[in-house]
């Protein structure tokens, strides 16, 4: 036998009857809206919240600390009720499944968080939380799986965009979209945060709202997605939020490039070259200004006294460094939480979480939840964004690159990472969600190899 080179297998089309195929196009198209809908209305009722305009007196944000504790019945009943409804849209749909699971890493790492839950000071608060986490994952990929990356980013972008206008008209009409003169942190005082709890999250939402626009004006060339994008940036001004002022900017321009090179492989590897290098530059600048960088992270007070709440961390793991304090258990689990030892300000007993997505993983889940994170969310994405983009998937890809680094940042100085039910945190979901899709539905050339019959030499 002889063999030719590799040849590219096209599958041969599928002939269905006629009016088998429209009567089931026509039912599909029904439950994918329906499905959408419903996602849709997750979104919103996320973004807003239960109480929107909440007022912040300071008896009303330590009345909200000690009653934090995963308790929220009508919360959870309105997750699991949304849950129930995508599931029972599975069971009645006719068309192949838009996604199928296997994202893996993220469900052995929520595993593993369900493990830790035994240890903390009170499991069934931890457990609760992380039930929590497990339904917004749930919805998430669900809804994926039956309408698929483009109308889950489409039902995010909607969502966002619905967010912004109610913010902006919220303005004028109420007092309440702006912080009050009532807070405890005078910073806070003025600074826009529309129907959001605090500004750091408008901001952060706007600043994901903006980047999620331009990039939609840049895609399909309408000028409403332009003027969302500069009403959503307008207002990351007013928030006063410096983390995502400066973030949009530079991830925009990030975003930028990635697009410009969304048609090769190899030239998107530059980018992650060029991302390395900034990393090296920075270690450089630590290593040439170290006494100024180590004077600014001994001071309490800097970065809005966040690094006192680290070092809070910091000093429970010097004393338990391998497992943690179980899932959502070191912050605000009543009188048993194990932070109460180790505050060293007033106002860290109203803190909910550590400032830091990745030192909160480590702190609550120990060191495997946080390399299982970084696995789930920093290395895996980088593969999928370096070789998923093309031409065809970019108006996806592009997006969700842009959530996906700005939340990767973000969580350096705020915590997003399974932040019970977040906005950042849920955008975030979706933004991965969609890029796995997409990645796994990348075209893939098939080759097989064909076997020639070779006529045996005659001998005379």
């Amino acid at each position: 036998m002889a063999s030719t080179p590799w040849h590219r297998d096209i599958p041969a089309p599928v002939l269905t009857r006629p009016g088998v195929a429209a009567i089931k196009k026509t039912e599909s198209a029904r439950l994918i809206l329906v499905a959408q809908i419903f996602y849709f209305t997750f979104l919103m009722l996320v973004f807003i919240g239960q109480q929107p305009f909440a007022s912040r007196t300071q008896d009303e944000l330590v009345a909200m600390a000690q009653e934090n504790n995963g308790s929220d019945l009508f919360k959870q009943a309105l997750f699991i009720g949304f849950a129930m409804l995508l599931t029972g849209v599975q069971l009645i749909r006719r068309y192949p499944p838009r996604y199928r699971f296997t994202l893996w890493p993220l469900a052995i790492m929520l595993a593993w968080f369900f493990i830790t839950c035994s240890w903390g000071v009170d499991p069934f608060v931890s457990f609760k939380r992380a039930m929590q986490q497990l339904i917004v994952i749930y919805i998430t990929f669900s809804a994926l799986s039956l309408i698929g990356p483009e109308r889950l980013l489409q039902a995010l972008r909607y969502a966002l965009i619905l967010s912004l206008i109610i913010c902006w008209v919220s303005l004028p009409l109420t007092s309440a979209a702006v912080h009050p003169p009532t807070e405890s942190d005078k910073a806070l005082i003025g600074a826009w945060r529309g129907f959001f709890f605090h500004k750091n999250i408008a901001g952060a939402v706007m600043a994901l709202t903006f980047m999620v626009a331009a990039n939609a004006w840049v895609d399909t060339k309408k000028w409403y997605y332009a003027l969302f994008s500069v009403m959503a940036f307008v207002f990351v001004i007013g928030t006063k939020s410096k983390t995502s002022l400066a973030l949009s900017f530079a991830i925009l321009g990030v975003c930028a490039v990635y697009r410009a090179l969304s048609d090769s492989t190899q030239k998107r590897a530059v980018l992650l070259i060029m991302v390395a290098l900034g990393m090296v530059g920075v270690l450089w600048l630590y290593v040439a200004f170290q006494p100024v960088v180590e004077r600014i992270f001994a001071d309490p007070t800097s970065f809005t006294g966040r690094v006192s709440i680290w070092e809070v961390d910091l000093a429970y793991l010097k004393d338990h460094p391998f497992l943690g304090a179980g899932f959502g258990g070191f912050w605000q689990v009543g009188d048993r939480s194990p932070s109460l030892d180790y505050l060293n300000q007033a106002f860290q007993t109203l803190t909910a979480h550590s400032h830091n997505g990745y030192l909160e993983i480590l702190v609550t889940t120990g060191p495997l939840g946080l390399i299982m994170l970084l696995l789930t969310f920093l290395a895996l994405p980088a593969i999928w964004f370096l070789t998923g983009a093309t031409p065809q998937n970019r108006p996806i890809m592009v997006p969700c690159f842009a959530i996906w680094v700005f939340v990767l940042y973000q969580n350096l100085l705020e915590t997003s990472f399974f932040d019970k039910d977040r906005q950042v945190w849920v955008i975030f979901l979706a933004a991965i969600a969609a890029a796995h899709a997409t990645y796994k539905a990348r075209p893939l050339p098939q080759w097989r190899r064909r076997f020639l019959a070779r006529p045996e030499a005659s001998h005379g």
